[in-house]
């Protein structure tokens, strides 16, 4: 038996073992830019009620946050004295201020629906660059806002913005595991499991429907789904040992897991129904923590097959291996959505784990985290511009988000007790929402 412990095997803290050629990757990540300086107005209530009010300042509120946590802005927050001044005398104001853009609003609320329009001006012009009219339930206000915010970014930066997405973790603040599943910002958490057992490992399907997660539900680590749009459930995959690790193909057709079936722990690949369809590894070793590139030809995952854990490529089409040169104890890693890096946790020496960035265009390691405890299991947002992870820095373990370049770090939300193992959605539209 090995003399260290996987933090994998760690979280599954009751379960013991009983038993070519190099492609070429082009870098995605694009030059820095200089971030947009935008000035937001007031939103305007069209009446005095107390709900349009309300609703005003929310839209508000959320928007500007977005837009911030976005990290492709700078807010301009200062206004003129005057606030009923006209669109013309604001923009020569915001002109003096360097402001790029400006961007005011208008909010009705009508009993149980809220409807806000508005418009986003080119401060030099002064003409109206992107108009939009949105109407919905008042419960379901946040989502219309991070729509708004992820449209802003859209017709700004051209890309696509994260606002409407979710993170997906495990936390034990019931004395077990279960699901949670939270707003990108840290709001609208919700259970999603209470089976007073351990769930653990989740992940997201491409179209943002399913969540796959492993769970003692029924005393064996089996692979669940848990369906979020039609609020269903059901095992997937239970082979005597572990059916752990699940990660969906880009397509959605297919799961890669790790299987012990009775020995040691290897690569699998499986249907969504969870039929065998192909064994990727093989051998007196440890295969575990699989994340499959984008292109959906290739994975990451960890193996101790050289006397430790360390990073490997297998490319599913030829089945060739190669290790990924590195300095430590690797685990849990995760291919970029734009394919030219893996983020992944690493211990040297003394120290905890920390997140390391693997750049594949250049063979280049770059540490993102350092002297703040341990820091675990990242996930990508779906742009590939930040990650979400854990980490105990604070003395518990809790969900973190922070930008590729390791900055502008932040907590999730104070949740009590330990959260584990994140899961960054993909874009989940109007259907697809909690």
């Amino acid at each position: 038996m090995k003399k260290y412990i996987f933090s994998f095997f760690t979280l599954l803290c009751c379960f013991s073992l009983v038993y070519a050629q190099n492609d070429v990757y082009l870098s995605l990540s694009c030059p820095s830019k200089r971030r947009t300086d935008i000035a937001i107005d007031t939103f305007i209530p069209l009446d005095k009620s107390i709900n349009s009010v309300k609703y005003a300042k929310l839209f508000k509120d959320i928007i500007q946050n977005d837009l911030i946590l976005s990290r492709y802005f700078n807010i301009i927050q200062e206004a003129p004295e005057n606030s009923d001044t006209n669109i013309s005398e604001k923009l020569s104001y915001f002109a003096k201020l360097c402001a790029l853009v400006f961007l005011n609003a208008t909010v009705f609320s009508n009993g149980d629906s809220i409807a806000i329009e508005l418009k986003m001006f080119d401060v030099e012009s002064g003409e109206v660059i992107w108009s939009g009219s949105y109407k919905g339930e008042s419960f379901n206000y946040r989502y219309m806002a991070h729509k708004v915010s992820d449209e802003i970014v859209k017709k700004i930066i051209g890309d696509t913005g994260v606002a409407c997405t979710k993170i997906v973790f495990a936390n034990n603040s019931t004395k077990h595991k279960e699901l949670y599943i939270i707003d990108y910002d840290g709001y609208n958490i919700r259970r999603l499991t209470s089976d007073n057992k351990i769930n653990i490992l989740p992940r997201w399907s491409p179209n943002g429907e399913m969540i796959i997660y492993t769970s003692y539900l029924y005393n064996n680590p089996d692979l669940f789904y848990l369906n979020i749009t039609k609020n269903r459930r059901g095992i997937i995959s239970k082979y005597q040992g572990l059916n752990a690790t699940g990660v969906f193909s880009p397509d959605g057709s297919k799961i890669l897991l790790t299987l012990s079936r009775g020995n040691f722990p290897n690569l699998y690949l499986i249907n969504t129904a969870g039929e065998i369809l192909q064994k990727l590894t093989a051998g007196a070793c440890i295969d575990t923590s699989p994340s499959f590139a984008p292109n959906g030809h290739e994975i990451v995952f960890i193996s101790d097959r050289e006397g430790y854990p360390q990073l490997y490529i297998m490319s599913l089409d030829d089945g060739s291996v190669r290790k990924l040169t590195t300095n430590g104890f690797c685990d849990s890693p995760a291919w970029s959505p734009r394919g030219d890096k893996i983020v992944f946790t690493m211990r040297r020496g003394g120290s905890d784990y920390n997140l390391y960035i693997y750049d594949l265009s250049v063979a280049k390691i770059t540490r993102l985290t350092g002297n703040q405890g341990k820091n675990e299991n990242p996930s990508w947002s779906p742009d590939g511009r930040f990650v979400t992870f854990c980490s105990n820095r604070s003395g518990k373990n809790e969900i973190y988000v922070m930008a590729i370049d390791g900055s502008g770090t932040r907590k999730l939300m104070e949740i009590p007790e330990n959260s584990y193992t994140p899961s960054w959605s993909p874009i989940l539209d109007k259907q697809k929402r909690l």
